[in-house]
């Protein structure tokens, strides 16, 4: 039995967004990690600072972007998931929070892909 198409997609977007952001030169420590706050999509390294990515990835353009699935509550649940992460982990390295927003088309083929740094200070 195949995976829901929503699983696959997600799937999808999180292998994109790997690839996009090691050839940024970002390396990427984890993936879909799960703590009490809920999952960090990707974990990674960039020059001494540990970046916490949240993949958003939409078929189409039917029900928004996936920029717009990122409100003000999504936010703070990802802050509280990456100072989890932070203190579980005991590191003292800086920190930030992107997200990597990416659009396929019906076949799955890449229509967008985009990488916006540190959101959390985006309003």
């Amino acid at each position: 039995m195949s995976l829901p198409r929503n699983i696959r997609v997600g799937k999808k977007g999180e292998e994109i967004a790997r690839e996009m952001l090691k050839e940024k030169d970002y390396k990427i420590l984890e993936a879909n990690c799960k703590n009490k706050y809920g999952e960090i999509d990707i974990v990674a390294l960039k020059e001494g600072d540990v970046v916490f990515v949240e993949v958003r990835t939409k078929t189409g353009k039917n029900f928004g972007s996936p920029e717009d699935t990122i409100k003000a509550k999504k936010k703070e649940r990802l802050k509280r998931n990456a100072k989890g992460y932070i203190k579980f982990n005991k590191i003292e390295n800086p920190y930030r929070i992107d997200a990597v927003c990416i659009v396929l088309n019906e076949n799955m083929e890449v229509q967008r892909k985009t990488h916006y740094e540190n959101i959390t200070l985006l309003s």
